[in-house]
């Protein structure tokens, strides 16, 4: 057994006693697991036009986008992008990853810093770790903090409209204020809040990942054009990948256009996480839990009862928690069956 083996085999054995080792489990029961939203990642609309893109203009790419990896679904989503979020361009990435970690990574040079929210997505922790600016982590959604940490103008902030753990939503509106004063530029995460939430201030750039709300995959960057010309030019995770599949493409475009066209969805999927949680903001509602151990519990709990509701442990978060997504094509009996659930495990797990 080589050193490496048993390194890891040390490794699995500490993250199994501190009940922090992932395993991957297909999908059982009633989803209030994935980001599926708005309900449209089998919208028959959607599949359809993925797969006009498909008989079109075949499987993958084929290439990074600047060598042969154009398409005019790539296209089409990008002028859609740019149209539904009043921007003066966009530019697709193959996921919400290389989005952010690529736009923190390529817009913060050495001499600029980055304000960037304690709670962020680990893309963007992963981005601001790759860029040459100094990095100053701000409290989460402490505007006060946020607006003396981009003081300077030669400041990147970034946020998340929506965050994808708790279901908190950044003051968009007044962060762009405090950035407008300084002449800093503010990124957007808008993954958890596309179709959920109107876009909010007044953002340098957005960052729009199309894997949940919008039910497929890959990620369109908004903003002014010489930003994302400059991008095009730099950005190692745009640059050197292999760009987003026309399919893919194609049915993000057709998923916009439905959470466009039908706002009930994203009305019908918070009306439907305020049954679970009053105060809910956004279609996420977190759960606390005791320990990594209760959480893990807790989600065998509610699958033995057809319920698919997974655990969060450290370091997705800073504790324990059930993650419940809800969805606008979720019923109402399916959401109280959920509701019933969880109060038959606190029963069961109080002391």
């Amino acid at each position: 057994m080589s050193r490496l083996e048993r390194d890891a085999a040390e490794a699995l054995a500490r993250l199994t006693a501190a009940s922090l080792r992932r395993e991957v489990t297909p999908p059982r029961g009633v989803d209030f697991a994935s980001n599926d939203y708005l309900g449209l990642r089998d919208d028959p609309r959607v599949l359809a036009a993925a797969h006009a893109a498909l008989d079109r203009e075949g499987l993958g790419a084929g290439a990074a986008r600047l060598l042969r990896g154009d398409s005019p679904s790539l296209r089409a989503l990008e002028e859609r992008m740019a149209a539904a979020f009043r921007a003066p361009d966009a530019l697709a990435f193959p996921s919400g990853f290389h989005a952010n970690y690529g736009v923190v990574a390529a817009l913060a040079p050495e001499g600029w810093s980055v304000a960037s929210d304690a709670q962020n997505h680990a893309s963007i922790v992963d981005g601001c770790r790759a860029a040459r600016a100094r990095t100053v982590v701000v409290p989460h959604g402490d505007v006060e903090a946020f607006a003396r940490a981009v003081a300077d103008e030669r400041t990147l902030a970034v946020v998340e409209h929506v965050y994808s753990m708790s279901g908190d939503v950044a003051p968009v509106a007044a962060l762009s204020d405090a950035c407008a004063r300084s002449g800093a530029a503010l990124v957007v995460d808008e993954a958890h809040a596309v179709g959920l939430l109107p876009p909010a201030g007044r953002p340098a750039l957005r960052v729009v990942p199309c894997g949940k709300a919008l039910g497929a995959s890959g990620a369109v960057v908004t903003g002014p054009k010489d930003v994302l010309d400059l991008l095009r030019s730099t950005c190692r995770t745009f640059l050197f990948t292999t760009a987003l599949a026309p399919a893919l493409a194609a049915g993000a475009a057709a998923a916009l256009e439905l959470a466009l066209a039908e706002p009930w969805r994203g009305e019908r999927a918070l009306a439907l996480a305020r049954r679970l949680h009053p105060g809910a903001r956004a279609a996420i509602v977190s759960v606390p839990c005791r320990d990594n151990a209760d959480a893990l519990a807790a989600q065998a709990f509610l699958a033995e009862r057809g319920l698919d509701v997974r655990a969060v442990r450290p370091p997705t978060v800073p504790h324990a928690a059930l993650r419940i997504s809800v969805h606008a094509t979720r019923t109402d009996a399916e959401v109280d069956r959920l509701a019933d659930a969880l109060d038959a495990w606190r029963r069961r797990a109080a002391p």
